[in-house]
């Protein structure tokens, strides 16, 4: 049904590597352009969570240990934590 290189690209993690990439991508331009209309130190913390979940996958896919895996996933926890608790108690 799907092609083998599509296969190929989710099997061995280079997907996660690719959406990676984009979540740099888009932290680089956030920072540029628009860093006065959005608060990054918010941002940054949004885009950590995501891009620690994304290891995890890549760790997983690619054959890393449990451990690699696990140790991704409690940071896109403590990032994720971090993020809702400034969105919670953040200052009007």
């Amino acid at each position: 049904m799907w092609p083998d290189w599509v296969i190929a690209f989710v099997a061995d993690g280079r997907i996660a590597l690719l959406a990676l990439a984009v979540i740099a991508l888009e932290a680089v331009l956030v920072a540029t352009f628009l860093r006065h209309r959005a608060p990054i130190g918010q941002l940054i913390l949004t885009m950590a969570s995501g891009a620690a979940l994304l290891a995890a996958l890549y760790a997983a896919l690619s054959g890393a240990s449990a451990g690699m895996v696990a140790a991704w996933l409690v940071a896109a926890l403590f990032a994720h934590a971090a993020d809702m608790l400034t969105r919670l108690f953040r200052r009007p």
